[in-house]
């Protein structure tokens, strides 16, 4: 994921603009511990401010080039997505621009953690999402600012206001109706059985929005 960031984050740099794109995790649990899950990486804005400034590119290669990098880094996590264990039913969707989606069926939540971590070589945050009966969680876990590695404080700032309009979504999906959650942030559906936690990644890393949250359903 960091890697992923940075690569949207250094487009925003260059360009002297507010780049940013919304990321949406959602869950959907089986009674037995097995599920779907959807990613997806919504790049639509950043598509939008590009195109305004095609116009200052003389080469006509600068965005091309941007565009394939992050091309070719879905690429390859998706293809690896194939090789994990425990996971089928791979759908990949780019049929939209600058929309990257891949949709996995997973036999249990190891394979989940390993769809979440394709792109990670640290392993110290290997299990974020966690499944017993009648409950499943997902941990705090989130880079600070610091993580990024800038230290100028007119890059930072520029970072902040890029972060700000970026949107972390996370959706569980349970087979009976939720009995109660931990994360306050987190709203509920009518029917008891979808939580979503909708916030922008400035907060999550200035650690003024928590992404964990667990959540206890019937059994």
């Amino acid at each position: 994921m960091k890697k992923i960031i940075n690569a949207f984050l250094f487009v925003g740099m260059m360009f002297s603009m507010t780049a940013c794109f919304d990321i949406t995790e959602d869950v959907t649990v089986n009674k037995d511990g097995s599920g779907v899950f959807t990613s997806i990486m919504d790049a639509t804005k950043l598509s939008e401010q590009l195109a305004v400034y095609a116009s200052f590119d003389t080469t006509g290669q600068m965005i091309p080039k941007m565009k394939y990098s992050l091309d070719s880094t879905f690429a390859q996590n998706f293809k690896k997505y194939r090789q994990i264990k425990g996971i089928s039913n791979v759908k990949v969707d780019t049929s939209k621009e600058y929309v990257y989606k891949v949709t996995v069926d997973f036999k249990d939540f190891t394979a989940l953690n390993d769809v979440i971590n394709v792109d990670k070589k640290d392993s110290k945050d290997k299990n974020i999402y966690a499944w017993e009966k009648g409950k499943v969680s997902r941990k705090d876990i989130a880079s600070g600012l610091d993580g990024l590695g800038m230290e100028d404080e007119s890059q930072k700032e520029m970072l902040k206001q890029i972060l700000k309009d970026m949107k972390y979504k996370i959706i569980f999906r349970v087979p009976q109706a939720v009995k109660n959650m931990t994360n306050k942030v987190a709203t509920l559906s009518s029917d008891k059985k979808t939580v979503t936690l909708q916030c922008n990644l400035l907060d999550v890393m200035e650690a003024k929005t928590k992404l964990g949250n667990e959540v206890k359903y019937t059994n």
